[in-house]
């Protein structure tokens, strides 16, 4: 851009509400720098929870957001792209994600479906080493923010984890995470009441965040120094009349070396029955303390709908078998197998199971009334969890659970950059603000499944118009049949 059309740019801006805070939040540099992409003629709805902006202007320049607002007249000489009739939205979050190490495939699926972020719950070697490369624009793919390995306890199913047996390996488990480069250690199933409350006091000393599973053996109520809860594990055991029985049950309960997810199963199975002995009064103190807290909960509804399924029904899914070529060979075959290790369930098991289901949805309804931070995730890489696409399902579910459709937008933008700490820079399209927008054909306000109607992404000021989506889509089908040595992924948690 020349020095004269800067001007013009910069003092367009500076005339009005469009772009006032942008020239301080911003800065000339970056602009001048990198140029400057207007897109115009959308309907905005920005996040903030404020009402939508009818033809509204959003001038990008880099990876910033230089104005969002009402602004007819554009200076010629920048690159203007139309996008009227269509509706803006901030780029997704998905805060549950694993195996994006396969950064030709899962990385840049991410991105065409709209999830220009993610937290990988996770963190591997590979996955920092392909963050890397996300940042220095080598791989197409979303922000990151990455886990620690699994810190566990004894009869951990997952090879590679931190199993902790004591309190101190468990402090020692939150140094390494740190020393690692981790952004939070990541807790799992088996722990230990000791162990996980050892995590949360070292965890607090060194000022780094822990989120995972509520362990098994673990209230609830127990867990409130945990960043996230994953999965509405544990919340009818905890809402028990026979809260303190379950949990001395749980604790006597020995390990099986033979099977070492029988444990994780069995406490499922209490779980379930738990329902039956649900009390409210509990419920209300449970949510009015994770609030009070600021304790989030990620329900990941899409993962344990789905598996609540019967294996052939899920593999022969239509949709699955149509998303299914965009996914790497090798973790293709993982998830075959998997399934194969699944029973066959009667119509009438998978009955229960979906009852099960409904009733944590109406438990999540209860908990987001009641003030608790809910956000959008979904276990992407795990079975039939397919990267990009299981968000907008994990949507429409949020919305099946009493969200609003602005409400459930907001669990996979502005409050999912708040959970992950980011909200100063992602999360709304306001000035200042990371370029990661999505473009939709249709409004998402009205009916949240049009989030999955998308016409452009933008990611890191990078705009992915239909031609490239297609392109990128086209060259993510070729990679996903060339095997690709990765590490194995999560291959189940103990109540699927």
């Amino acid at each position: 851009m020349g020095e004269f059309a800067r001007r013009d740019v910069l003092s367009w801006l500076g005339k009005g509400a469009l772009g006032a805070v942008a020239l301080g939040a911003v800065g000339q540099p970056a602009m001048a720098a990198s140029g400057v992409t207007v897109l115009r003629g959308a309907t905005l709805v920005d996040g903030t929870g404020r009402p939508p902006v009818r033809d509204a202007t959003i001038v990008l320049a880099g990876d910033r957001i230089l104005a969002a607002g009402r602004h007819r007249d554009v200076p010629r000489g920048l690159r203007v792209i139309d996008v009227a009739g269509k509706y803006v939205i901030p780029g997704l979050w998905d805060l549950h994600t694993h195996a994006t190490f396969y950064e030709n495939t899962v990385a840049p699926l991410h991105v065409v479906q709209g999830v220009t972020g993610i937290r990988e719950m996770w963190g591997q070697p590979e996955t920092h080493d392909t963050r890397r490369r996300i940042e220095t624009g080598e791989v197409l793919g979303p922000r990151m923010v990455v886990a620690s390995t699994i810190v566990d306890g004894p009869g951990s199913i997952w090879p590679g984890s931190d199993v902790v047996r004591t309190p101190a390996e468990a402090r020692a488990a939150v140094r390494r995470a740190r020393d690692g480069g981790a952004d939070f250690v990541k807790v799992y199933s088996f722990l230990s009441p000791e162990c996980h409350a050892a995590i949360a006091d070292e965890a607090r000393r060194l000022r780094i965040p822990f989120a995972g599973h509520v362990p098994a053996r673990v209230p609830v109520q127990d867990a409130l120094a945990q960043h996230t809860h994953e999965h509405l594990y544990n919340l009818f055991t905890s809402t028990s009349d026979n809260a303190d029985a379950l949990y001395a049950q749980l604790r006597a309960m020995p390990d099986d070396p033979a099977d070492p997810n029988w444990w994780g199963r069995h406490a499922g199975r209490m779980e379930r029955a738990a329902v039956a002995t649900h009390s409210p009064a509990r419920a209300r103190q449970v949510f009015a303390a994770m609030a009070g807290q600021g304790t989030w909960q990620s329900p990941t509804l899409f993962v344990e709908r789905n598996m609540s399924r019967s294996p052939e029904t899920i593999t022969n899914d239509p949709v699955a078998l149509e998303r299914m070529r965009y996914i790497p060979v090798g973790l293709r075959a993982q998830w075959q197998q998997i399934m194969s290790g699944r029973p066959t369930r009667t119509p009438e098991e998978v009955a229960e199971l979906r009852k099960f289901g409904d009733a944590r949805m109406r438990l999540l309804q209860q908990m987001h009334e009641a003030g608790v931070g809910v956000v959008a995730g979904t276990d992407a890489g795990f079975a039939y969890v397919f990267p990009g696409f299981s968000l907008h399902d994990e949507l429409a579910l949020l919305v099946q659970a009493g969200l609003s459709p602005a409400q459930a937008l907001q669990a996979a933008t502005r409050d999912a950059a708040r959970c992950v700490g980011r909200e100063h820079e992602s999360g709304t399209v306001t000035p200042g603000k990371q370029a990661d927008l999505v473009v939709l054909d249709a409004d998402p306000l009205r009916d949240i499944t049009n989030v999955g109607r998308i016409h452009a992404v933008v990611s890191r000021g990078r705009y992915l118009g239909p031609a490239d989506r297609a392109r990128v889509l086209r060259e993510i089908e070729v990679a996903a049949q060339e095997p690709v040595e990765a590490p194995a992924t999560p291959m189940g948690c103990c109540e699927h």
